[in-house]
């Protein structure tokens, strides 16, 4: 777990924005267990063990080729002071009058919203931090109506599904094929008081419990185009998917995308340079 470390690396990128999500992407794969996006920094964290170096490695490679111009600067730093740059990092989050977003150190008691998704941050879309996580967060907060079944597909933090929960979803099935999910999910859980109601399969083939009331996806184009059609049967007739995690510029072949599946979008959300799609299953 997370707080068990007690020194990382914490390696600062610098890459032309449209190898941004890419990198974070590869950053994650390789094993980073926080990421920050900071202005024109990516700050990527590591523990420091014996495997580091060789990861590093490889990340300053993988970027070199993304972008010849792309900089990694790394340095050690200690558990304390790690919390403290997190801390200073993680505010509350209001996504709209009704939910919040609470980093685990803020009190709940002091905010006036009715549903309260309190997280460990650990990772850069599971935070409520990054405009994709924000749109899926405004939708679902628009469509549950109750007693839901939902289906969230790159659960990563779990932030989705337990909103989804708060908000009155009878039951999430949370689909991760990345390991490094795992606890930080469980933990996510604890620190919302939820015991039951939420499955977790952390695996490239999940057993699917469909039809599906809702169903939601933060993934960025590279992972999400070719996972997709995959759960195109997913939903019941009437249902919802939300679709998010893509750049506003990939607009017209996510459309294309969406085109020759049982959805139909029937409305769109942006938020600075990012979109998500609100569609229906016909």
């Amino acid at each position: 777990m997370i707080e068990s470390v007690s020194q990382w690396i914490s390696a600062d990128i610098r890459i032309a924005n449209q190898h941004r999500e890419i990198a974070i992407d590869f950053a994650m794969a390789l094993g980073g267990l926080a990421i920050v996006e900071k202005d024109d920094i990516i700050q990527v964290s590591y523990p420091l063990d014996d495997k580091v170096q060789v990861i590093l490695e490889k990340l300053n490679s993988f970027l070199k080729d993304l972008d010849k111009e792309a900089t990694m600067n790394q340095a050690v730093v200690d558990r304390e002071n790690w919390n403290k740059n997190w801390q200073a990092y993680f505010k509350p989050t209001e996504i709209t009058e009704r939910v919040i977003i609470l980093p685990e150190w803020e009190d709940p008691s002091a905010f006036p919203h009715p549903v309260k998704t309190r997280i460990r941050p650990a990772m850069a879309f599971g935070t409520g931090t990054h405009e994709t996580t924000q749109l899926c967060l405004q939708i679902l907060d628009d469509c549950i109506k109750g007693q839901e079944r939902v289906l969230d597909i790159g659960t990563g933090s779990g932030i989705l599904g337990i909103t989804a929960l708060h908000r009155g979803a009878s039951e999430v099935d949370g689909i991760e094929n990345d390991p490094f999910t795992k606890d930080n999910i469980k933990e996510n859980l604890e620190l919302n008081g939820i015991s039951s109601g939420f499955n977790i399969q952390i695996n490239e083939e999940p057993v699917l419990n469909t039809p599906y009331d809702l169903m939601v996806v933060n993934i960025i184009r590279a992972r999400l185009f070719p996972i997709l059609p995959k759960f195109f049967d997913s939903v019941r007739t009437g249902g919802k998917v939300i679709v998010s995690g893509l750049l506003a510029t990939e607009d017209l072949e996510t459309r294309e995308l969406l085109d020759n599946s049982p959805w139909k979008i029937i409305k769109n959300y942006t938020k600075n340079e990012w979109i998500a799609y609100l569609c229906e299953v016909n």
